[in-house]
């Protein structure tokens, strides 16, 4: 070999060591550096780390900084700090990571008397509502002022929103309604604030209106806030000195006490059917005798304990009226 290139190649393996044992990584960053975006994290050494005198070079993704001795960072990527401390040469690195703050704002609403459902619908975030609810939705109840704490990764948003009472009317009157016959000015209200405005199929405006006759009504009530609320109901009439009382259950055991079940009726009637069924369609009991009793037996033998049906049809004397009942019986022995 050439005795200069040789001599070059000796000069140029000990710059190396020597250069390799003046620079010396740095162990005092962690690999990995998380924040929320639009955060910052400072990153700095102590005296005890790097003496005063040293000078620094920070290289970020974004520009190279020199002469300070500590850098907020707050772009992603690889940060990089070179501290020549004396005729050291010292390296650190970090690569931040942002993770995203969750993005909402929920509107302040309005309750007017049915539930609300405030729903966020992002399974990835962790949630903490005022109430105390960790689901993704929270159910309103009652107006008042509501709060959920959203965490992603360790970022966290607090939003407060306000649940105002609306005046609003929801009527409800039920499916039927049945009146006596003999029953005079039987009305049908409605509780509704002033601002409140109330429309009824019967032309009327006002809170209450008087049933004159059989059929269905309905109202609908107006807010601003709320909105239009419908109820409906169906009224009938029927004649209360002539109805029919109906036990629902009944405890054939013999001992003398409610052991047969059977209706008691307050008028005569021209006809008369009652039919007994169990929960599969099977007819149990049946009898035109309007004094006939059930005994709880089928075909002499005890049927067991369970809920049944019934029917009973019938036709008044005087008015020749039909009428129709169908309901449970309820038998324990």
């Amino acid at each position: 070999m050439n005795p200069k290139r040789y001599i070059f190649f000796i000069l140029l393996h000990f710059c190396f060591c020597f250069l390799k044992a003046q620079i010396k990584p740095l162990n005092l960053l962690n690999d990995t550096t998380i924040i929320c975006a639009g955060d910052s994290f400072l990153l700095k050494f102590s005296e005890e780390q790097v003496s005063k005198s040293a000078t620094y070079n920070w290289q970020t993704p974004k520009s190279i900084i020199v002469h300070t001795k500590q850098l907020y960072i707050k772009h992603k990527g690889l940060h990089i700090v070179k501290i020549y401390d004396g005729k050291k040469l010292l390296i650190d690195s970090t690569y931040l990571k942002l993770n995203d703050k969750p993005r909402l704002k929920i509107r302040d609403t309005v309750f007017c008397g049915n539930p609300i459902i405030v729903s966020i619908k992002n399974k990835s975030y962790k949630y903490l509502w005022s109430n105390g609810e960790t689901s993704d939705q929270i159910k309103i109840e009652k107006p008042g002022i509501y709060s959920v704490k959203i965490n992603n990764k360790g970022c966290a948003v607090i939003d407060t929103f306000k649940v105002a009472s609306g005046n609003s009317t929801i009527p409800y009157f039920g499916k039927e309604l049945l009146i006596c016959e003999n029953e005079l000015n039987k009305t049908l209200s409605v509780k509704a604030p002033s601002d409140v405005k109330l429309y009824w199929n019967t032309g009327s405006n006002s809170s209450s209106i008087n049933i004159s006759k059989e059929g269905v009504y309905w109202v609908k009530s107006s807010s601003k806030n709320c909105g239009i609320k419908t109820d409906s109901v169906t009224v009938k009439y029927k004649n209360c000195d002539c109805d029919i009382f109906i036990p629902n259950s009944f405890t054939p055991n013999d001992d003398d006490r409610n052991d047969f079940f059977y209706p008691a009726f307050q008028c005569d009637y021209s006809y008369f059917l009652i039919t007994i069924m169990d929960r599969w369609g099977n007819t149990v009991y049946t009898s035109n005798n309007i004094i006939g009793k059930w005994d709880g037996k089928f075909k002499g033998n005890p049927c067991p304990d369970d809920v049944y049906v019934y029917r009973i049809e019938a036709i008044q004397k005087n008015s020749d009226k039909k009428v129709i009942r169908n309901g449970h019986i309820s038998l324990f022995r």
